[in-house]
């Protein structure tokens, strides 16, 4: 199931970290070297087995162990993302839901710096 940054979170990839804001909850957060890899891959609309095949292959994981040890760790990521609010999930959309003219995956970009 792919997730979407959601619409009212703004952020910005630069020197090699995404900065994000949540203006629900009034929070700036810093994401990890690892937490934005998969950041980046979220934007570009991956979905969860897409992100961890990506992943295992930029680490090398060489047996099925690894990379289900991969995808756990991405559902995890992507789920506690989920309930604080960052990502929605086509099943978080409303019926009927059509981005409303959003930028791609509901997210406000902002550019590099």
């Amino acid at each position: 199931m792919p997730h979407r940054i959601a619409a009212d979170v703004v952020w910005m990839s630069d020197d090699g970290e995404v900065r994000l804001y949540d203006p629900a909850s009034g929070e700036f957060q810093t994401l990890n070297s690892t937490a934005t890899e998969l950041w980046l891959l979220i934007a570009e609309g991956r979905d969860t087995e897409d992100i961890a095949a990506e992943l295992g292959r930029r680490y090398g994981a060489e047996d099925p162990g690894q990379l289900d040890e991969i995808t756990r760790d991405v559902t995890e990521f992507l789920t506690r993302l989920t309930r604080q609010g960052l990502l929605t999930t086509d099943e978080q959309e409303p019926p009927g839901a059509d981005g409303g003219g959003r930028p791609p995956h509901g997210a406000q970009a902002v550019a590099d710096v």
